[in-house]
C-alpha cells in the first residue's frame, strides 16, 4: 500500500510541476513579456525608455530572429510575432502584431529587408517567358 501512496504523491508532483510550467509559458514569449513589463495604452504599450534602450531590453530577454533599426524605430522580427518599437513623447510605444499582420503593418520599414510573411521568396515570382503571371 505504501508503493501506491507514494506512486500516487508522485503523478501529484509531476502534475502540479506540468500546471507551474504551464502558467509561467505565457510571460515566456516576447508579446507575454511585453504585456508583463509595460502599461497597455490602446492598440500598444508605453514605456519611458527611449525606442533603442527598450528594443535592447526585449532584445536580452528573447534573441530576435532579425533587427531593424530605421528613423522611426526599431522592429524586431520573433517566428510568431513583429514587434515595432517607436518613439512617442519622452519614451517609447510597443506595438506587438501577429507575423502576418505586422509584415503588412510595417511594410514600409522591413519589406526591403524582410520580404514578405515567409521571407523573401513569397515576393520571387519566379522566371521566364512572362506566360502565366
Amino acid at each position: 500500500m505504501k508503493g501506491a501512496a507514494w506512486g500516487g504523491g508522485i503523478l501529484v508532483f509531476i502534475g502540479a510541476l506540468i500546471a507551474a510550467l504551464v502558467l509561467l509559458n505565457g510571460s515566456r514569449s516576447p508579446d507575454g513579456w511585453i504585456a508583463d513589463h509595460y502599461a497597455r495604452s490602446g492598440d500598444a504599450w508605453t514605456t519611458q525608455k527611449d525606442p533603442l534602450a527598450a528594443a535592447d531590453e526585449l532584445s536580452d530577454e528573447f534573441r530576435p530572429v532579425d533587427r531593424v533599426v530605421d528613423p522611426s524605430g526599431v522592429f524586431l522580427r520573433y517566428p510568431e510575432v513583429i514587434v515595432a518599437v517607436l518613439a512617442a513623447g519622452a519614451g517609447s510605444k510597443v506595438y506587438v502584431d501577429r507575423a502576418d499582420v505586422g509584415y503588412q503593418r510595417w511594410h514600409k520599414h522591413v519589406g526591403g529587408r524582410w520580404g514578405g510573411p515567409a521571407g523573401h521568396a513569397t515576393l520571387f515570382r519566379g522566371g521566364g517567358p512572362g506566360d502565366g503571371k
